[in-house]
């Protein structure tokens, strides 16, 4: 085997504003440098995370006070 290094950089934004009842999606940029005896390399990867639990319903919030009554 060779030398070599990598180095890399990236950046994270989230979608949607986080609160109590959210699960934010996530965009990811990041780039990497990697060299080795045999030449250089340049990778840029693209990442979306998505929360699974989008897909198995809106969750709704417990009532405030269970023995009062709705208006």
């Amino acid at each position: 085997d060779g030398k070599g290094g990598v180095a890399g950089v990236g950046l994270t934004y989230d979608l949607i504003e986080r609160h109590r009842d959210t699960q934010p999606w996530t965009v990811s940029v990041v780039v990497r440098r990697a060299w080795t005896d045999a030449g250089a390399r340049t990778d840029v990867s693209l990442d979306v995370t998505v929360p699974l639990a989008m897909f198995f319903g809106t969750r709704i919030p417990a009532p405030e006070d269970a023995g009062a009554s709705s208006k």
